[in-house]
């Protein structure tokens, strides 16, 4: 059974660099993605609407602002939207066999022993990786103006008060 079911994930989950998801999407459904999360999802029919309960900010920040993102990120999420990547990226069915906190366990969904549950790591793909890159980019560009010297490109800021900044 546990072969057979490794099988149909692998089969079911686009996986790898260079794959393309399953789910077409618009750059405007991708805007609309982008703003409101799993909400988007749900509508699409491609997620429960308990899944809100499971994810951070109930899977949508409010603050959210698609116009902030560029196009090439944009671009390159649209391709991978629904993969799972390769690297460490993974999905993986698991076996609650003992709980440590029950309280933490109750509230994370997963408190009873002999539970079936999936973990997944996607990390941010081509998009979050672009929006990074992009946010860097301008912080550099801000550190240089303002004359901030830091020995790590990582932690690259502006001044709160600046366009940079806010």
């Amino acid at each position: 059974v546990k072969e057979k079911l490794a099988e149909e994930m692998f089969q079911k989950i686009p996986v790898g660099v260079g794959r393309k998801g399953e789910i077409k999407c618009t750059e405007d459904d991708l805007d609309r993605l982008l703003a409101e999360g799993v909400d988007w999802a749900v509508e699409k029919g491609i997620a429960w609407p308990e899944d809100r309960d499971h994810c951070e900010e109930n899977g949508r920040m409010d603050m959210a602002d698609p116009s902030s993102v560029s196009k090439r990120a944009k671009k390159r999420g649209m391709k991978q939207l629904g993969t799972l990547g390769a690297g460490n990226h993974y999905a993986e069915i698991q076996i609650v066999d003992e709980v440590y906190d029950q309280n933490a366990a109750d509230t994370m969904g997963i408190g009873k022993v002999g539970q079936v549950c999936i973990m997944i790591h996607t990390g941010s793909r081509g998009l979050g990786h672009q929006v990074a890159t992009d946010a860097l980019t301008t912080m550099e560009r801000a550190m240089s103006k303002d004359k901030i010297e830091l020995n790590d490109r990582q932690l690259s800021c502006a001044r709160i008060g600046s366009r940079e900044g806010k």
